[in-house]
């Protein structure tokens, strides 16, 4: 049985590093990475980031040394190497801590200088040997430059010949830019690191020239998009193994999983040909535990090592995975165990495939491999029938068959499954014959679990170390393994791996399942096997280990009970008894022993001799005592059992003594019980136990039987007989006396003689009984005695009542009469005006009473419409209800009474009757002819009247306090209210005549309510208002969450719906060390507005606070934490956010301390400009908005606020001070208060020190003046010098202070400012469009689209292919090519030779211009070059013509594509980071506009369409349904039209749950079903086609939501197609052989004419105002995209002015003196040949999809700007095409933006060929080096060989060529292409 202990680590014993019995830790700082204890020390190492600590075996910190931070970059080496790039203050994350046991060293690496490492002393980790510098990059980089990026090492033993040691190393690519990627692409992505050099350079490097090392390195395309985590690494036989999760397929995609796999490399291969990986498996009932965590390797103990089948020296391999469950909310667990016998078959089964040619296994489609790729041809070893599994698994020669990634996995069922919990660490170990695993997990849990077998594992025990704290990776042992090391990401704690003796007894020692514990039979604890003596032996039974069965217990003890009047011998049953020891017996509440001896089963001893030794069992018939066995070898009492002894003379009834368990018999005529009845006369019951004959059990006892024996009533002073029954009543002789009865009133006991009538009748003659209490009965105990004073037992006790009647009916005529009717037995009646018992009246009795008394009526008021319950009391009401039935009035009105609530003669409650109007009147009651009227006050009949109330909001929770005003409404007894159907509930304490209070309660909805209801006794009142219920209001973020231990400072709450809440207040939960919470008292907050509020920190318990300031170390980690709430009305979800995803958690720090002043009478001299006071922690939960600084009455504006100081700016003038008489007083100095939250401190007063005024009278001022002026002019002048010399530098000080404090403090609110701004929400379409983010294909992707339209291959994104088994083009000829090819007079001659020849198509001509850009991508200063001489032979071609308007309208000319490509690329950056913007804005807009109405799924046409031709032309009148859609366990709400299809649906779904993931990332809509979760019969799978769908006339309708039914709020789950669950109909869709020929419509028939109205055609022109309407939606986008476009800033790439200048000089060249020419070309150029295409395809610029009517519409705008670029005017009729209609008015506008376009570029300053180049040599670097040029040369040259007659030819024609010799060169380019060769060229 799993137990849970509460071992807790308290944060004050990990700060202080304090260390119990079980456990101790230690806080350290966050991001702890790795840990390592020394087995020979015990020393412990901890990685963190910036540190590396040195901690003794009990967690003392010894030294800590600094890593970090370090000025560094990710795009330089480490120093002292120098580095062009920018390096910053960089945290140095410890990726690598290990042992090194040869040397003695520490080996750490970190984060920073490339994953740089260094060796550490072992004894001091500060003394450090660093290891940065390196011949290769290989040398110094080891580790990840991440912090997240993965690492992991081990040391194990490395190749031959040495065999030494070295470092293996695993490490996560983390180049993400060019930059980057400089360095991180020589870094390996697993090698082995030499441990005896002075570098870490490779262990092995056998041919630098060919790449043969240590090492394995990814392909350099897939590395940065393929991340390969590295989970851990260890040795096992002579292989070293890396366990890693990636995806299972190099496509980036959200359909892609994870796997988990396992690396062989084998220790003799210095080359790692031996590489192979397969995936390692985790699965159970078809679950699987796709992601491996951690792992550990071990020889099993036998139990485990058995179940496997394994020998003594096999290992095993334990690893941790987990799995999100079908929901997607949740994590689950799983530990898996593999043999490494299994695993290394398994790899050795995937290495024979890949000899046997199987190129499956090749590489992986990530690991480098040759060109050929590896696997592809039988090996040797196979041909050759080798059977050597060495051969193979250690393949340290043929590299043809190395890089092996096997397809077949190794696969294994869990031993053990955990839901809802991730799995982090584990660290194993065996005892005795156990394997036990102790298991860490996310949440700071360290399970202990016992691996039975391999399907099979129990987990016996579970600690708390850190709760929400994941352990970390790094669990280990301490060396003798008696202590378990954890660490989470901010501790360290030592726990001992068990804790027998909490057991206190062997079943809890053996049921707890801890295999390190066994009880100590002889000793009686619970031990391990080591503490307990003679343990080794078995058959002794002295340490019992396993089930709980095996306990040592006494099972029996014969005979079970012993009379204390007899000495018996016991014989005690003790399977396993050890006979190696003596014993006694202990009777250990008798404080007696006796010896015991060994008998067959067990052990025998004897009895006490209770007569002998003086013992008793006092009054008590028996007595259980413990029976011990002690042992004489241990003096312990090992094994007890309880025994009893028993007295038969305690049993003091026959009815107890016959019926005890024990041998005890009654005798009847001695009434005494008895073990031995030898003495007994006649008369014996004996017991149940006894074995004698005669009468048994407690039926034969004399006895009273009270239930069949009549109610006793005795009235007082009279004499009665009575009558008892019962049974077996004894016979009395002469000897005995006669029976006697006796009545015990409490005060006197009354005794009456008795007469035995027979066996079952006694009569009693009872005497005159009196009592002198004042109450009307007493119930008295009667008894029954015979013979000498024998007790006749009764079965209950028998109980007789006395009376006295006029008590009883409180000397009532009414209540009198009334006991006659309901408690006739007493006889009670009314006459001598009194009550009294019949038989004693001396008058003859009454049947009526005097006239009734009202003495009370309570309310006094109810509604006309009656039903108010009205209670009445008073005397002589009536003696029955039949009485009053009919008797009450009120107001003349009748009140009929309830008879259940009758109160005889004293209280009537009645229902008022209905009145019909408002009156008065009085309450009166008529029995017979007498009449009581209540003249205290009269009954008012009110009509309550409505008139307001106030709030008319409140949450939807309820809470709210509402106060409705209005006339009479204290009316009535009971009052309710309601607020439509929603009750509200009223307050009684509040209700006036003109107001009362409810309370709302909550409801589902937030909608109005109406009408305001009052309800009094039943009756309704309303009021025609509406009572608005809100949204219930949420808290989306808190800050600042800090606070002193006082409390007080205001937090600003952040959220929605505020300012419905009336008294919102806030406390907190403050946790207790038995993990409970206590909640502190409320504060009240302050709206704001209806998102903000404010709200003081509440002032933690004065014991809390003290504890908090005791705790040390305050300002590394907060004291307490404790998590916010809030009261709001009646919401109950802010109460506690702990599960809401908001931080809620509050640090409170110590208060701060605040400083007296010094000076004498703590008075401070104010000198300077500030006033500074002095403190103490000032700032660690405050800044300087919390702090008030008040000089008497006034305040001193704070200015800064640092740790230790106050700096704050007095006022001008000294205020004044406080008096005696607290009164103000300008002569007194003023006392300065400083006010830090709730803390108030008085630090002294305040004197400023300005010149004192005084006064003289004017004759001495006149004589001074006359007499010394001069003389106080020197000496007042020479003062002031002083002054100012002696406070100037204090002042200047100060003020540099102030300002430098003033500096920070504006930065500080400049970044919260901006921050705020950042997060404010957009409600609008443009924030929506923002918020989705703008997806941006990479330059690479993004180029090919460009260059090759409508293509998804190409041969330029593969390496030459062979055919026939040979290149078709060598390696040198490729080279020769391309250099013939940088020769421009030859790439000029062979681009005009080929444009020459008929057979050189346009398609030609276009796939020209791309290679040629895809080969000079990375130099487009050449490409520029070639460019421009081509346009300058263009321009001459087109002036010569008839129309030089026409040059570079169409793509006729290599050329004109050659510019199309060439602006694409230049302009990418400037799409990206400007124009691409609007663009993506207006494609978002035109989607979200179209997808508002319906689209035709069949012709795309739309409701919503800015182009004619896509109009649909349907009267349809959607319905807007908002759908909440769940995928992947997120569920989000979704809009769409029951028109839509079932395929448009899914795509809106998909739209908004994929809203920031681009296109190509989504999961396909053909791969994913749409089901209904709460259809009508269940889960629905909706589908577009079904085979229930009807046909009509040949057409089929696709279905769609309407179809369905489908209603609006209705669920929606889109599963993959697997998980699907049943269609509307039972039948699969599948395409029927009837369906040929049927055709599909959606909401046209797209070939026929839309009809209405019984088949009269609809005019579809009615249809085109719907293109306005859209035009106008999309107008500010459009405008938006053609301003972007036009746009002359900063920001405009310089090659347009180039261009543009270019054609202005050719022009100007040739005499072109028509300005529309030069318009024409520069309008032909840039906005016709990019940004058209741009406009046309946003899919060429961004990862998304292009619906129909997007594209459409996308057609429209790019049509209107080249409108808007053409010179010449289009007349426009209604017969003009739409489009141009649509945009007449624009283009005008838009038009001159573009003449003002080319005006405003014309007018720029020209661009310097220094800046060209600049902006081209940048554009060039964009090259990704992702395209093959080897492959696009190929291409290209087929051109070369398909037209080399002619090229040749013209290169001979041609002067400057035949100078160069080009044509000699190109026919050795061919000879050299068509020669054989054995390479392939990569360029």
């Amino acid at each position: 049985m799993s137990t849970k202990m509460g071992v807790k680590i308290a944060a004050m014993s990990l700060v202080l590093g304090l260390c119990g019995h079980l456990v101790c830790g230690m806080y350290l700082g966050r991001h702890l990475t790795h840990m390592a204890i020394d087995n020979e020390t015990g020393i412990v190492y901890v990685g963190g980031v910036n540190r590396i600590y040195q901690l003794d075996s009990e967690l003392t910190l010894m030294v800590e040394a600094e890593t970090g931070p370090r000025n560094d970059s990710p795009n330089c080496a480490p120093p002292p190497d120098s580095c062009s790039y920018e390096k910053h203050e960089t945290s140095n994350y410890n990726k690598i801590l290990l042992i090194d046991r040869n040397r003695n060293k520490l080996v750490t690496c970190g984060s920073v200088y490339q994953g740089a490492c260094e060796t550490r002393n072992l004894i001091n980790v500060s003394k450090v040997k660093e290891f940065y510098d390196g011949d290769q990059v290989t040398d110094y980089a080891v580790g990840a430059n991440e912090p997240n990026a993965s690492t992991v090492a081990f040391v194990a033993p490395g190749p031959p010949p040495t065999n030494h040691d070295v470092l293996y190393v695993g490490t996560t690519f983390t180049g993400r830019t060019r930059e980057d990627r400089i360095y991180r692409d020589e870094v390996p992505a697993i090698s082995s690191r030499s441990l005896r050099k002075d570098k870490f350079s490779l262990a092995a490097v056998t041919n630098a020239l060919q790449g043969r090392s240590s090492s394995i390195y990814l392909k350099r395309e897939i590395s940065p998009v393929y991340r390969i985590k590295y989970v851990s690494g260890f040795s096992s036989g002579n292989f070293s193994y890396f366990l890693t999760v990636q995806r299972d397929s190099l496509d980036d995609n959200r359909m892609t999983k994870n796997v988990s796999k396992i690396i062989q490399l084998c220790q003799k291969d210095p080359n790692f040909f031996s590489y192979a990986d397969v995936p390692l498996k985790c699965e159970h009932n078809g679950m699987d535990y796709n992601e491996i965590h951690t792992s550990t390797v071990i020889k099993p103990a036998s139990e485990l090592r058995d179940s496997l089948y394994l020998g003594e020296d096999d290992e095993i391999l334990i690893g941790l995975f987990s799995r999100y469950n079908e929901d997607m909310d949740r994590t689950d667990a799983a530990i898996c165990v593999y043999p490494m016998k299994d695993v290394r078959a398994k790899i050795l089964e995937n290495i024979k495939l890949c000899h046997q040619g199987n190129t499956s296994v090749s590489g992986g489609g990530y690991l480098r491999v040759g060109p050929r790729g590896n696997c592809n041809q039988q090996s040797g070893l196979v041909i050759n029938n080798i059977e050597d599994d060495n051969e193979y698994l250690c393949n340290t020669l043929l590299e043809s068959f190395s890089m092996v990634v096997g397809i077949s996995p190794i696969v294994k069922a869990p031993l053990r499954t955990f839901q809802n919990t991730l799995l982090t660490a584990i660290a194993v170990t065996t005892v005795n014959e156990h394997t036990i695993a102790f298991i860490g997990t996310s949440d700071g849990y360290l399970k202990k679990v016992v691996l039975k077998s391999a399907e099979r594992g129990h987990e016996y025990e579970e600690i708390l170390v850190d709760a929400n704290s994941a352990i970390a990776q790094d669990m280990a042992f301490d060396p003798k393994a008696e202590f378990i090391y954890v660490m989470t990401d901010t501790n360290v704690t030592r726990l001992k791996v068990q804790n027998c003796l909490r057991f206190g007894s062997c079943s809890d020692c053996l049921s707890d399942g801890d295999p390190y514990c066994g009880w100590c039979s002889l000793e009686k604890k619970c031990v391990l096997r080591s503490s307990c003596p003679n343990s080794e032996d078995p058959s002794m039974a002295r340490w019992l280990h396993g089930r709980a069965n095996q306990c040592i217990y006494i099972t029996e003890i014969s005979p079970k009970t012993v009379s204390v009047t007899k000495v018996e011998e016991l014989h005690l049953t003790i399977p396993q008894l050890p006979m190696t020891s003596t014993y006694s017996c202990v009777f250990q509440q008798l404080n007696w022993s006796s010896k015991a001896d060994f008998w067959y089963f067990g052990a025998k001893c004897m009895t006490p001799n209770f007569t002998d030794l003086g013992l008793s069992l006092g009054d008590k018939a028996s007595q259980t005592v413990t029976l011990a066995l002690n042992s004489s070898e241990t003096g312990k009492l090992f094994v007890t059992r309880k025994f009893t002894f028993y007295n038969c003379s305690n049993f003091k009834t026959c009815s107890s003594c016959a019926s005890s368990p024990f041998v005890c018999d009654w005798c009847i005529y001695e009434n005494s019980c008895h073990h031995n009845t030898l003495q007994c006369q006649q008369g014996i019951i004996r017991s149940q136990a006894s074995t004698l004959p005669g009468k048994r059990g407690a039926v034969h006892c004399p006895r009273i039987e009270t239930k069949v024996t009549d109610n006793i009533y005795l009235p007082v002073g009279v004499r009665r007989k009575v009558l008892l029954k019962g049974y077996n009543f004894p016979r009395l002789g002469s000897t005995f006396g006669n029976y006697v009865c006796e009545v015990d009133t409490g005060s006197y006991t009354y005794k009456a003689a008795a007469e035995r009538l027979d066996d079952t009748h006694i009569t009693c003659d009872m005497p005159k009984i009196e009592y002198s209490q004042a109450q009307g009965k007493l119930e008295a105990l009667m008894k029954v005695y015979w013979g000498s004073k024998f007790y006749l037992e009764t079965t209950t006790p028998l109980i007789a009542t006395v009376y006295k009647c006029d008590v009883l009916a409180n000397f009532e005529c009414g209540l009198c009469l009334n006991l006659n009717y309901t408690w006739a037995a007493l006889e009670c009646m009314w006459c001598d005006n009194t009550c009294k018992y019949s038989p004693n009246c001396n008058s003859r009795s009454v049947s009526s009473c005097p006239a009734p008394e009202i003495t009370r009526v309570f309310p006094l008021s109810g509604p006309i419409q009656g039903g108010t319950n009205v209670t009445i009391e008073g005397s002589n009401l009536g003696s029955t209800f039949e009485d009053i039935e009919n008797s009450v009035f009120i107001a003349s009105v009748k009140c009929m009474p309830y008879r259940h609530l009758y109160s005889p003669s004293k209280r009537i409650v009645c229902r008022a009757d209905w009145r019909g109007q408002v009156a008065e009147g009085y309450v009166t009651v008529k029995i017979g002819a007498a009449e009581a009227q209540y003249r205290e006050a009269t009954f008012h009949y009110q009509s309550p009247h409505l008139e307001s109330i106030y709030p008319v909001n409140g949450p939807k929770a309820g809470g709210s306090r509402i106060t409705i005003s209005g006339r009479n409404l204290n009316t009535g007894g009971h009052i309710e209210a309601s607020f439509g159907d929603v009750p509200c509930l009223v307050e009684s304490s509040s209700v006036s005549e003109s107001s009362l209070v409810c309370v709302t309660t909550g409801v589902w909805d937030a909608t109005p309510r109406s009408p305001i209801k009052l309800f009094y006794d039943g009756r309704e009142f309303p009021l025609s208002r509406d009572f608005f219920y809100r949204e219930n209001p949420l808290i989306e973020k808190i800050s600042p969450l800090t606070s002193i231990a006082s409390g007080g400072r205001y937090l600003t709450v952040l959220g929605r719906h505020f300012r419905y809440i009336q008294k919102p207040q806030m406390f907190a939960y403050i946790p207790t060390e038995n993990g409970e919470y206590f909640p502190t008292k409320n504060t009240d907050c302050f709206i704001h507005h209806g998102s903000l509020m404010k709200c003081p920190t509440p002032s933690l318990p004065r014991l809390v606070r003290n504890q908090v300031r005791l705790k040390r170390d305050a300002q590394q980690k907060p004291p307490l934490v404790v998590e916010l709430g809030f009261i709001m009305d009646g919401v109950l979800s802010v109460r506690n956010l702990s599960g809401s995803g908001i931080d809620a958690q509050l640090e409170y720090y110590q208060d701060p301390q605040v400083y007296n002043f010094t000076e004498k009478d703590r008075t401070k001299i104010f000198k300077g400009e500030m006033l500074i006071i002095e403190g103490h922690h000032l700032t660690l939960a405050a800044d300087k908005y919390d702090v008030v600084v008040l000089i008497g009455q006034q305040l001193c504006n704070v200015t800064t606020l640092s740790s230790n100081q106050i700096v704050c700016a007095p006022p001008p003038k000294q205020p004044p001070g406080i008096n005696g008489d607290g009164k103000e007083d300008g002569r007194e100095y003023p006392d300065v208060y400083v006010k830090v939250n709730n803390l108030s401190f008085h630090v002294g007063r305040v004197r400023y020190d300005v010149p004192e005024q005084y006064s003289f009278p004017k004759e001495a001022i006149a004589g001074i003046a006359a007499s010394g002026g001069f003389l106080l002019l020197i000496i007042i002048l020479i003062l002031i010098i002083y002054r100012r010399q002696s406070t100037k530098a204090e002042r200047i000080y100060r003020k540099l202070q102030i300002q430098l404090d003033n500096l920070e403090s504006n930065v500080r609110n400049e970044c919260k400012q901006a921050f705020a701004e950042l997060q404010t929400d957009m409600t609008d379409l443009t924030g929506d469009i923002i918020a989705s983010g703008i997806p941006f294909w990479d330059y690479h992707t993004y180029t090919f689209k460009v260059l090759f339209p409508g293509m998804s291959d190409h041969v330029i994104l593969h390496p030459p292919l062979q055919k026939n088994g040979r290149i078709k083009f060598s390696d040198q000829g490729l080279v020769l090519f391309q250099q013939l090819l940088s020769k421009k007079v030859f790439l000029l001659t062979f681009i005009r030779t080929m444009e020459d020849q008929r057979g050189f198509s346009i398609r030609d001509k276009v796939n020209v211009a791309s290679l040629l850009m895809i080969i000079y991508q990375g130099n487009m200063e050449y490409a520029t070059e070639i460019l421009k001489c081509l346009l300058v032979e263009l321009v001459e071609k087109s002036v010569s013509g008839r129309h030089p308007k026409l040059m570079l309208r169409r793509t006729e000319s290599v050329v004109e594509k050659l510019l199309s490509n060439w602006m694409s690329l230049c302009l990418y950056k400037y799409l990206k980071d400007h124009a691409g913007s609007p663009l993506f804005m207006l494609y978002k807009a035109i989607k979200l506009q179209a997808e508002k109405g319906p689209v035709d799924y069949v012709t795309g046409d739309a409701r919503y369409s800015l182009s004619e031709d896509k109009l649909l032309r349907e009267k349809i009148e959607p319905k807007v349904m908002t759908l909440n859609v769940e995928h992947n366990g997120e569920i989000s709400q979704c809009r769409v039209l029951d028109c839509d299809t079932v395929t448009q649906a899914k795509e809106k779904m998909l739209d908004m749950l994929c809203r920031n993931i681009p296109f190509s990332q989504r999961p396909s809509v053909q791969d994913l079903d749409l089901e209904w979760r709460n259809g009508p019969t269940g889960p629905v799978l909706l589908q577009d086609e079904e085979s229930t769908t009807p046909c009509k006339d040949g057409w089929r309708r696709y279905n769609m939501l309407s179809y369905y039914k489908v209603t609006d709020g209705a669920y929606m789950s889109l599963l993959h197609r697997q998980q699907t669950i049943k269609s509307l109909n039972a039948f699969p869709i599948m395409k029927m052989d009837s369906d040929q020929g049927i055709r599909h419509w959606h909401l046209a028939k797209h070939d026929d004419a839309t009809q209405k109205d019984g088949g009269v055609k609809m005019i579809s022109e009615i249809f085109l105002t719907r293109l306005l309407s859209t035009k106008g939606t999309l107008q500010k986008y459009i405008d938006d995209l053609f301003k972007a476009m036009l746009s002359t800033n900063h920001t405009m790439p310089p090659i347009i002015k180039y261009l543009f200048d270019f054609l202005d000089q050719s022009a100007g060249h040739y005499g072109l003196t028509d300005p529309d020419v030069v318009h024409t070309w520069k309008c032909n150029s840039l906005p016709l040949r990019f940004w058209v295409n741009i406009v046309k395809n946003p899919d060429f610029v961004f990862d998304i999809n292009k619906p129909h009517i997007v594209d459409s519409c996308l057609s429209v705008v790019a049509q209107t700007f080249m409108d808007s670029c053409s010179t010449s005017e289009h007349r426009l009729g209604k017969d003009s095409p739409s489009n141009k209609l649509l945009f007449a008015k624009d283009i005008v506008h838009y038009r001159k933006s573009v003449e003002k376009y080319f005006q405003d570029i014309r007018d720029q300053p020209a661009v310097s060929d220094q800046d060209m180049n600049s902006f081209l040599a940048e554009v060039s670097r964009m090259c990704t080096g992702k395209f093959y040029i080897s492959s696009a040369l190929r291409e290209l040259y087929s051109y070369v060989s398909k037209y080399h007659s002619e090229i040749l030819n013209a290169l001979d024609v041609d002067n400057q060529a035949s100078a160069q010799q080009l044509s000699m060169r190109l026919e050795q380019v061919i000879t050299n292409m068509e020669g054989p060769s054995n390479k392939t060229a990569y360029v």
